[in-house]
């Protein structure tokens, strides 16, 4: 199994999740031969969110796979199979776009057992939330 058809698979869940809650879901890579960063706001430096800067040596910006939106919120969304992202990037993005209407969520799936959530908030707090199924407890027989 590639990487890449594991990672599709695992955008196609998310987006069963969100279709289910009955939002509105798309996802929001580019396409094009020539491009580097294909997801929404990738290839962004995390200190000044410019593309071409002079902070040559920090750290650039994944970006976001999907864009949600359920009655009163857009959800921005990385969607990560097995080990979540790099929670400073998104908490600095979250403190500088987000707002009351926009939200900036993490979901990592973790194979066989479900979804991890991980909202960042305009304030820096970042709220876990484990959908994971839980193994049955052992009996005592």
């Amino acid at each position: 199994m590639s990487a890449r058809s594991k990672g599709r698979r695992t955008i196609t869940k998310a987006i069963s999740f969100f279709r289910d809650k009955k939002m509105i879901v798309d996802e929001v890579e580019l396409t094009g031969r020539f491009i580097k960063s294909k997801d929404l706001f990738s290839g962004l430096c995390i200190k000044c969110w410019q593309h071409d800067c002079q902070h040559t040596q920090e750290q650039k910006f994944d970006g976001f796979d999907l864009i949600a939106m359920d009655g009163t919120n857009v959800w921005l969304i990385q969607v990560k199979t097995n080990k979540p992202p790099t929670q400073k990037p998104y908490k600095r993005f979250a403190m500088t776009f987000s707002s009351k209407y926009i939200r900036v969520l993490a979901m990592t799936w973790y194979d066989r057992k479900g979804w991890v959530l991980h909202t960042f908030n305009k304030n820096g707090t970042v709220i876990k939330n484990d959908l994971r199924q839980k193994p049955n407890a052992k009996k005592n027989d």
